[in-house]
């Protein structure tokens, strides 16, 4: 890989996952770099920083980057962000990770999916239609790996990638061959600011696609959208004879953009598609609607992927009966009230955690809906048993980001996982 951009003084905003990543990948092209992290720095971070000869600053967004040539941003650095607002006024070029990483990888092509909700599942099924297949994919971006790790690796291969509204809103050449956006409802109105703003950043994934590329997407965003390249209608589609039997509607309509996003580059597998159950366990992803155990006949699930209230609504549509839901993080500005019938219809009490517990107080107190406050996971899930009766679930799909208590959504749910190991114990 050779690096593509005459910048080589380089500032990485974020130390996350991806703040790492790119301190690996970009420090073997001989850059200075330069890390800024608004928090304060772990002695393990300082130490990885320092093998790899980064400076760095901690505790706060200074000018310090802007001494550099180019700024790349970690998924979740607000576009409002001073230093980043700075740089664009000044004319230094801010690009995402992922527009890094597309512009170093040569692979045999590439599929991306976007969407509010399934995109981690859909992805996770590319790239299982396409190994069945024998195509060998690369399955890499929000899903696992940063999109950077696997730049190398995806050289000559198909490299499936789960693109987020963080990591489309500063590219700029980005254009994969196949482009899935799947649905779109309100979220990150705390990082966008708009509605608005937050569609834009999301349609970027068309923006650089060309008429022999192929854009699916559902007849309902085809009323708001006019990609330029052919548009394909996953909703509409047939699936193989024996896929999907039994499934949700949610989670049919993310096999549907899979399986329509695979058969646009390999039309052979409209005719022989590789069988249901090679496919299947990409429908199992970790945190969604991962059933966790029983407690005297109660089952535990643990939804902590659902990080806004379009994916809660989907989780609360596939309980059979009640539930007691657990509810709360941060939440992120609106898109809430898809909830209100659902919560009538389904929950018998809502257990309320986390920075958001005051929001949802107001909010439920004028919905009708009962609820009840806790601050620790263990106190969710007593709470959420002792109110349970025969037949209900304890659901934890909280509607909100993780960021207040947690690391992220994997973080909060193994969390609730752990929780539940001791609290099984204590009442069995």
């Amino acid at each position: 890989m050779r690096w593509p951009y005459p910048a080589k003084r380089v500032a990485i905003l974020g130390l996350g996952r991806t703040g790492r990543a790119l301190v690996r990948v970009l420090s073997s092209f001989g850059l200075s770099l330069f890390l800024s992290e608004k928090r304060m720095l772990s002695e393990e971070e300082k130490g990885f920083l320092f093998r790899y000869r980064v400076r760095w600053e901690e505790g706060g967004h200074s000018e310090a980057p802007l001494e550099c040539e180019l700024i790349i941003p970690s998924p979740g650095v607000p576009p409002h962000e001073p230093v980043l607002r700075e740089a664009v006024r000044r004319g230094i070029p801010v690009i995402s990770e992922l527009e890094v990483a597309w512009r170093l990888a040569r692979p045999s092509f590439v599929i991306a999916v976007t969407g509010t909700n399934g995109k981690s599942t859909a992805t996770a099924l590319v790239g299982r239609i396409l190994a069945a297949a024998g195509r060998r994919p690369v399955v890499a971006g929000n899903i696992g790996a940063p999109a950077i790790a696997t730049a190398a690796e995806a050289e000559g291969r198909p490299w499936v990638l789960e693109v987020s509204s963080y990591q489309l809103e500063w590219t700029e050449r980005f254009r994969p061959e196949v482009a899935v956006f799947l649905n779109f409802a309100p979220d990150h109105l705390d990082h966008h600011g708009t509605l608005g703003a937050y569609f834009a950043a999301k349609a970027r994934v068309f923006r650089r696609q060309r008429c022999e590329d192929i854009a699916v997407l559902s007849r309902e965003l085809l009323s708001t959208l006019a990609p330029r390249a052919r548009v394909l209608l996953y909703d509409e589609i047939a699936l193989p004879f024996g896929w999907g039997g039994g499934l949700p509607e949610h989670l049919v309509l993310d096999l549907k953009a899979a399986f329509a996003a695979a058969s646009a580059l390999f039309p052979e597998l409209t005719s022989t598609p590789p069988p249901f159950a090679a496919i299947a366990p990409a429908l199992r992803q970790p945190h969604r609607m991962e059933y966790v155990g029983e407690i005297r006949g109660i089952p535990f699930v643990n939804d902590s992927k659902a990080t806004n209230a379009h994916a809660t609504a989907a989780a609360l549509r596939s309980v059979p009966e009640k539930c007691v839901l657990l509810l709360g993080g941060r939440h992120k500005g609106g898109g809430y009230e898809v909830l209100a019938p659902l919560l009538r219809e389904k929950v018998r009490l809502c257990i309320l955690f986390g920075e958001a517990r005051g929001f949802f107080a107001a909010l439920l107190s004028r919905w009708g809906i009962p609820f009840e406050a806790a601050s620790t996971p263990e106190e969710c899930l007593k709470k959420g048993f002792q109110a349970a009766r025969p037949g209900d679930w304890v659901l934890l799909s909280p509607a909100c980001a993780s960021f207040d208590q947690f690391e992220n959504y994997a973080h909060r749910g193994r969390a609730f996982r752990e929780a539940f190991g001791r609290v099984s114990r204590m009442l069995r």
